[in-house]
C-alpha cells in the first residue's frame, strides 16, 4: 500500500472528522473499536444519554443520581519497528453523562442529556492541543458500572499535519 504526505495546510490536515460509538446497556460494555488510519489528534467526546441509569456518581463534590460513566480506552503498540508486538492500554476518564448537572449541584441525568468533554494532554496549546495517537492505535469506549444506562458517543479528531495517509 502506498502512502503520501501533503502540505501542512492541506484540507486533509485541517478538517475535523468524527465517528459515532453507540454503547448498549450493561455494566462495563465496550463500544465498537476505531483503528487510527494515520497519526491523529483526538479532540473531544460528545455524548447523549439514550437510556437513563440508576447508578449514583459524585460530580463536582456533589452526589448525583441516575447517571452513567464511561472511559476512553487507547491500545497502542509500544514495540520498536520489526520487533514482536507489545500492546499497552491507557484509560482516560471516567466521564459522567446525563446533562448539565455535571457543572455541579445535585441533579438527575436525563435521556437526551448532552455532555462534551475535551480530550487532551497537559501539554500543547494550554492543554487544548488534542491527544496524539499513532497510526494503528485502537480507540474504544467502555461504560461504567450501571447495568441499564446506554448512550451514543461521537469522537472528533483530526489528522496530524505531516502524517502519512494512504495514496
Amino acid at each position: 500500500m502506498a502512502y503520501k504526505t501533503l502540505g501542512y495546510d492541506n484540507p486533509a490536515y485541517t478538517a475535523r472528522l468524527a465517528d459515532k460509538f453507540p454503547i448498549a446497556a450493561g455494566a462495563a460494555t465496550a463500544s465498537s473499536k476505531f483503528v487510527a488510519f494515520a497519526n491523529l489528534f483526538l479532540f473531544s467526546l460528545n455524548a447523549v444519554l439514550t437510556t437513563a441509569g440508576t447508578s449514583t456518581y459524585t460530580v463536582g463534590g456533589t452526589a448525583t443520581v441516575s447517571s452513567m460513566q464511561l472511559s476512553l480506552i487507547r491500545v497502542t503498540n509500544t514495540a520498536s519497528y520489526g520487533a514482536t508486538i507489545a500492546l499497552a492500554t491507557t484509560t482516560y476518564g471516567p466521564f459522567t453523562l446525563g446533562g448539565s448537572f455535571n457543572s455541579g449541584g445535585t441533579g438527575t441525568a436525563q435521556v437526551g442529556g448532552y455532555n462534551a468533554y475535551q480530550i487532551n494532554t497537559s501539554t500543547g496549546l494550554a492543554g487544548a492541543g488534542g491527544l496524539p495517537v499513532n497510526q494503528g492505535d485502537q480507540i474504544y469506549f467502555v461504560s461504567g458500572t450501571d447495568a441499564t444506562a446506554a448512550c451514543t458517543v461521537v469522537m472528533d479528531y483530526q489528522i496530524q499535519p505531516g502524517a502519512a495517509i494512504t495514496a
